[in-house]
């Protein structure tokens, strides 16, 4: 069910990619940028003993670059300036500590399973990549969490790749009627309601009225926008992702945003 839920995020987070099908990877190896590394753990609930439905696993899959200065990005957006085993230690040491502190406090009798798991996919076109980092975590009660974070990546500088970097200066105002129409459609997709452009957002599936734009990738269509769970919808209604199609950003991205829809649009 936990793997079942990581290999479902990944799917939504990159289903609308461009097609650039050779350099595709989802935990795989075999692209000439970028490679793959699996780490995993098993923690039980105690030290010395067995305890049955008591540990935690840890499963990882983590990206990495073989050139030298694409690898330092990597390590400092993804790792926080460690290198990709560093942060696998890392997260296999604080879980352990904080799975082990839960059992010691909750006792044998009522100590239960926890879960974490890590996977990163890489789409590569052209001069540019978009890293996904999902990960899912249980840690007991009637649902755990999951989430997505998108990286889109100027492989050529190196570096990451913002909105501001992309949109014009007076391209936000431009942009968020756009992204407000779509966000108003996937909410009648998703509750069979419409939601006209007269009524607050809150009135459909979403908890607030507004919206930032943070996350973001290209697509072969156009730009997506990407909230999770939590950000702008309930647990049940899971993540939003919208797309606003390359046709209307033209007047709203500057040369370096249309250097990418050059890349990505189809």
């Amino acid at each position: 069910m936990r793997f079942t839920l990581v290999l479902f995020l990944m799917a939504l987070a990159l289903q609308t990619l461009v097609s650039c099908a050779s350099s595709q990877e989802h935990g795989g190896t075999g692209s000439t940028n970028f490679f793959f590394t699996k780490y995993n753990q098993v923690i039980p609930a105690f030290e010395g003993r067995t305890v049955p439905d008591a540990q935690m696993d840890i499963s990882l899959t983590l990206i990495a670059a073989r050139e030298a200065k694409l690898s330092k990005l990597i390590c400092f957006l993804l790792y926080d300036g460690m290198s990709a085993k560093q942060y696998a230690e890392q997260i296999f040491s604080d879980n352990k500590k904080e799975f082990r502190e839960y059992a010691d406090d909750v006792g044998e009798e009522q100590v239960r399973s926890w879960s974490y798991e890590e996977e990163h996919a890489v789409e590569v076109c052209g001069s540019y990549a978009v890293i996904s980092k999902n990960f899912s975590v249980y840690t007991g009660g009637a649902h755990g969490g999951y989430g997505t974070t998108h990286y889109v990546i100027d492989m050529n500088a190196p570096d990451r790749l913002m909105l501001d970097d992309i949109i014009d200066k007076t391209g936000f105002a431009k942009l968020k009627p756009f992204v407000d129409r779509e966000l108003r459609l996937y909410s009648q997709e998703v509750s069979g309601n419409p939601l006209p452009p007269n009524l607050p957002l809150w009135e459909g599936i979403y908890l607030e009225a507004d919206f930032e734009l943070k996350d973001f990738y290209p697509t072969e269509s156009g730009l997506a926008f990407w909230w999770n769970v939590y950000e702008l919808t309930p647990y049940a209604a899971g993540p939003v992702n919208v797309t606003v199609g390359w046709n209307e950003l033209d007047g709203i991205l500057n040369t370096k945003g249309s250097g990418l829809a050059k890349a990505f649009r189809k």
